[in-house]
């Protein structure tokens, strides 16, 4: 299977169709374009207006040092439940 650009379209040789794209997929494929975009917009913000860019990317890098423990712990507690929940869902007939 040739994976087109990670949009989750599967193309198998032989075959004239398209596989629908899965969720996994999309969800891969949309956290990469956010963090693309997201890091370009900042390179970007310090090519266009270098000052302005160096305090609030310095002000977001200070929030982000005092509140990592508490992010990744929120995450990570979102991401439990949300695994818990799937599986009750999957046990129930």
């Amino acid at each position: 299977m040739l994976d087109l650009l990670g949009l989750g379209l599967d193309i198998q040789a032989g075959t004239a169709g398209t596989a629908g794209p899965s969720p996994a997929r999309l969800a891969l494929t949309g956290y990469c374009l956010l963090a693309t975009l997201s890091l370009l917009a900042m390179e970007l913000y310090t090519v266009w207006a270098p000052d302005a860019a160096q305090t609030r990317l310095h002000d977001l890098r200070t929030w982000l040092e005092g509140h990592q423990e508490q992010l990744v712990i929120s995450l990570a507690l979102l991401a439990g439940l949300w695994l818990t929940g799937s599986s009750i869902y999957a046990l129930a007939p």
